[in-house]
């Protein structure tokens, strides 16, 4: 071995201001890049999502809670603006609080709604069935059993 090539394996890089900056700004540049390739080939890519807007309880029901299972009829779900309304089968628009972490987005011009399991209940026109709940001291009808599935 060469006097020069070992006297190249002992060299040690310090870090530098300058270098410090320069791996700062490749990190960068990795990172809008992982983030840009995530918004044009992610989940949701080339479909419009907008959150609306859909009652729900403030929080999670307490351990333990037990859920008043009394049935309630079909309601047809509805968009009105950025709001999501439930009809029942006479047409009249009925308060229904869903269970914490229920959500509605529109999805390509269509409401949807998720159960908080991610679960799809129900998308735009489409009738809802099979829940469970009781009345608040509000008069809304609180929902806490969705298809069977306590929440």
């Amino acid at each position: 071995m060469t006097e020069q090539a070992g006297s190249l394996r002992n060299i040690r890089l310090r870090p530098t201001p300058a270098r410090v900056v320069a791996l700062a700004l490749v990190l960068v540049a990795l990172a809008v890049a992982v983030c840009g390739y995530w918004a044009l080939f992610g989940p949701g890519a080339g479909s419009s999502e907008q959150s609306l807007t859909i009652a729900t309880e403030p929080s999670p029901p307490p351990s333990g809670d037990i859920c008043a299972s009394a049935r309630f009829g079909a309601v047809e779900m509805r968009r009105v603006g950025s709001r999501v309304v439930f009809t029942s089968q006479t047409g009249q628009e009925v308060q229904i609080i869903w269970p914490y972490g229920t959500t509605a987005r529109l999805v390509d011009g269509k409401a949807e709604m998720f159960a908080p399991d991610g679960t799809l209940i129900a998308t735009e026109g489409q009738s809802v069935s099979g829940l469970g709940g009781g009345l608040g001291s509000d008069d809304d009808y609180h929902v806490c059993m969705i298809g069977g599935r306590i929440y």
